[in-house]
Parts: C-alpha cells; structure tokens; sequence
C-alpha cells in the first residue's frame, strides 16, 4: 500500500521534530514549514495528501492557511 504524502506546518521546532519522528515510518513526509503563508505556497508545489497544521503560526494562522488549501483545485 501507498504510503500518504505528508506536509507538517509548525512555527515551533520540536513539534516539528516530534511529528516527524511520529510519521516517519508511516508516511512519506514530504516536508515542513514554519508559517501559514509558506504552507500555502508549499502544498501548492508539493501536492500533499494530508496537512499536519498549527492553527497559531506567524503570517498566517492555520485556520486561514487550511481554508485557503480547501480551495485549491481538485479538494472537496
């Protein structure tokens, strides 16, 4: 079976670390960003199957960057 690609979004390092640590043997972690904005832009270019996400991170808060996301072409 096909391992998930996913995308983590945390501005705080360890959480970052520790969610990589978590998935790594279960998904193909496609990589991590520290703020809304440059996770927008990332799933843009990375074509994620899942997001991980902060909801408070700086630039853009998670809740914004996950509604922006729902909007991209081909997500329900």
């Amino acid at each position: 079976m096909k391992k998930p690609r996913v995308l983590l979004a945390d501005d705080h390092t360890f959480v970052l670390e520790g969610f990589k640590k978590l998935l790594e043997d279960h998904c193909d972690l496609i990589g991590s960003v520290e703020d809304g904005r440059a996770l927008v832009e990332s799933a843009a270019d990375l074509q994620p199957d899942v997001v991980i996400l902060d909801i408070s991170m700086p630039k853009l808060n998670g809740i914004e960057a996950a509604k922006k996301l729902s909007s991209f072409p081909g997500r329900n």
